[in-house]
């Protein structure tokens, strides 16, 4: 039975990284069209669309480490 688990444990974590590659390109996407709005809305109101810019490229920054670090720690 234990065999079996393993088999199902490999199985199920290669689906998550096939799956995470689709998820982090439509984060990438979702990045894109959100800076395109904020730097339209930049005209409006500079100190928030430049706070809210900063916040989603300090998140995208932080996101290539973090998913390195998760991938390490369970693969």
């Amino acid at each position: 039975m234990t065999l079996g688990w393993a088999v199902v444990a490999i199985v199920v974590l290669m689906a998550l990284v096939a799956v995470t590659r689709v998820i982090r390109r439509l984060v990438l996407a979702f990045a894109g069209a959100a800076a395109a709005l904020l730097l339209i809305h930049y005209q409006h109101d500079p100190a928030s669309a430049g706070t809210a810019l900063a916040a989603l490229g300090g998140g995208l920054a932080l996101a290539g480490p973090l998913r390195g670090l998760i991938l390490r720690t369970f693969l």
